[in-house]
Order: structure tokens, then sequence, then C-alpha cells
């Protein structure tokens, strides 16, 4: 925290962070990400009101203050879509202090950014999905490793899952067609599971060292924990510089290719949606945008008269 407050505020702010924990169930990655947000405003604001934050300071902050803020994160050269993230952060707070403390302040939310270009997601060609696919089972470790390496890249690609998501799943979530998936907010989601992944991951089972109970998560680490997301960030890092390729290639561009190859072989935006568990289908279709601009680029290099 590097910010200064009246400890009835503080009371108040660390009942934003479980509220967003348990209330919210928000990811751990959103969590720390609007908590930093926060504090830097806050931070801000104490050199702006030269005072502590209290009450009266969060009742008074006014679209100046705010923009304010902005221009300084401007100023800093944060890009625009960060500083969205800055002002849906002090939005959520807002939110919370409405609907748990009464303290009613709509400033946040009568704030526009202009021109703010949301960036497309970075998908991955087929090919190369199947070429990561392929050397995840070549790259040095020990069997198990290699299975289970190529079943997570397998699932995520396949069911368009966050790896958050995959790394979730209980050996009593898969059946022999569908698979249980908990995502945001803990909502659980049934998904089709093709025949190839679903083998990919029992050979997996198979392979593994550790038996695995029914309530157990079926992805682990070497030493029979759960795995840790840095773990496998780190494989695909290996993965894409031995085969030459972009640093946009991450464990979730996998997702974002799996609702781009679905769109461009004739998938319908609202199955997509229900897919990847978007709560509005606005979220899906940027995708829409992703397919428009690969035609694009397609046509734009094969017609004759280009």
């Amino acid at each position: 925290m590097h910010f200064q407050a009246s400890e009835s505020f503080l009371k108040k702010y660390n009942g934003w962070l479980n509220w967003m924990k348990f209330e919210k169930n928000y990811s751990q990655n959103t969590q720390e990400s609007y908590m930093l947000d926060l504090s830097q405003f806050f931070h801000f604001l104490n050199s702006h009101f030269e005072q502590d934050i209290c009450d009266e300071i969060v009742n008074k902050v006014s679209v100046g203050d705010i923009r304010a803020w902005l221009s300084k994160i401007k100023l800093n050269q944060i890009e625009t879509r960060s500083t969205s993230r800055y002002l849906s952060a002090i939005r959520n707070f807002y939110r919370y202090l409405k609907k748990h403390h009464n303290i009613v302040n709509t400033n946040p939310q009568n704030i526009n950014i202009r021109n703010s270009k949301k960036s497309l997601p970075k998908t991955i060609e087929i090919n190369d999905t199947k070429s990561l696919l392929n050397s995840s089972l070549e790259i040095t470790d020990e069997p198990w490793v290699q299975l289970r390496d190529y079943a997570i890249i397998s699932i995520i690609y396949g069911c368009g899952l966050r790896i958050s998501e995959a790394l979730s799943i209980k050996k009593s979530d898969l059946n022999s067609d569908f698979i249980t998936v908990v995502g945001k907010g803990k909502k659980s989601r049934n998904l089709p599971i093709l025949d190839e992944v679903r083998k990919s991951i029992h050979k997996y089972i198979e392979s593994c060292p550790i038996c695995l109970e029914s309530n157990s998560l079926i992805f682990i680490g070497k030493r029979g924990k759960p795995l840790n997301p840095s773990v496998f960030q780190k494989k695909i890092r290996i993965l894409r510089k031995t085969l030459g390729l972009p640093d946009s290639v991450t464990p979730h561009a996998f997702r974002h290719s799996f609702a781009s190859h679905l769109l461009e072989n004739g998938a319908d935006l609202r199955s997509i949606q229900e897919l990847l568990g978007h709560e509005n289908l606005s979220t899906t279709q940027i995708y829409t945008t992703v397919n428009k601009n690969k035609i694009m680029s397609v046509y734009a290099k094969s017609h004759p008269r280009k």
C-alpha cells in the first residue's frame, strides 16, 4: 500500500479487498491489478489534496480530479488500455462504497475516455498450433511431463479455456462427452470435449506417477502439487523460441485462436459466446473484427488487381 489514509477508511478499503475476493470472486490477477491501480490513485490524491484519504476526500473527488490523475498517467506514457483499467478500478471501488457504506459519488461513472482503441486479440495460425503440440512432446523432460503439457495445450485450444480454468479441472469434472469448467465469478459451464483432447488427457493421467483421486486436480507439477501457471507459461516461451514464433504466442492466445478458428469455419457468435463463457455478446464480437482483418489481408495479397 503506497498511500496514507485514516483508520476508518482503511477498514473500508480492506472491506473492498474482501468483497472482490469472496463476494465477487474476481480472479487473483484482477484483484491484484485493481489493488495496485487504486493504491496509486489514492497516492495521487494524498498529494492532490495534501491530506490523508478519508470519507470526505472520496466524497468530494470530482471529474476534474480524476481527469488530472488520468492526465498524469498519459504523461507517463501509459497506453489507453491501461488508462481504462485504472478507471475501471476506481469505478469498482465506488460501486462498493455505494452498496456497503452508502457513500455515493457518481463522478467516476461520468468519465468517458476518448479514442479508446481495444487491442485485437492475437491468434495463432493452425499450422503453428500443430507445431507447438508436436514440439511439446520433443522438449527434453520426463515423458509424463511432456504428455501433461501436450494435454494442457490440447484442452485450452480444443475447448477455448483460460489457463486458470484448465489448471482448476478435477478428475471428477471429466466424463465421456463433456467437461465441467469453473470460470470467472465461480460460474461453471459444461463444454463438449473433442475425442482427441479427451484421449490426450487420459494418456497423461495414465502416465502420471502420482495416483489422482476423483477430487484431485488433474494437472500437477513434478512434486505432486497443483501446477503453477508460471511453469506452463515458461514452457510456452521455450516452445515459441524453439519454433521462432512471436511473443504473442502465449497460453491465452490459444483461447483466442479457438474462437477465431471456429468463426472462420462457420460457427455463430452465440455459440462461441457460450463456449467461452462470456457474459455479454459484445465481448465475443471482437473476434468478428479479427476475422474481417484476416479476410482483408488475404484479399489484398491474392487479388490479381492488387
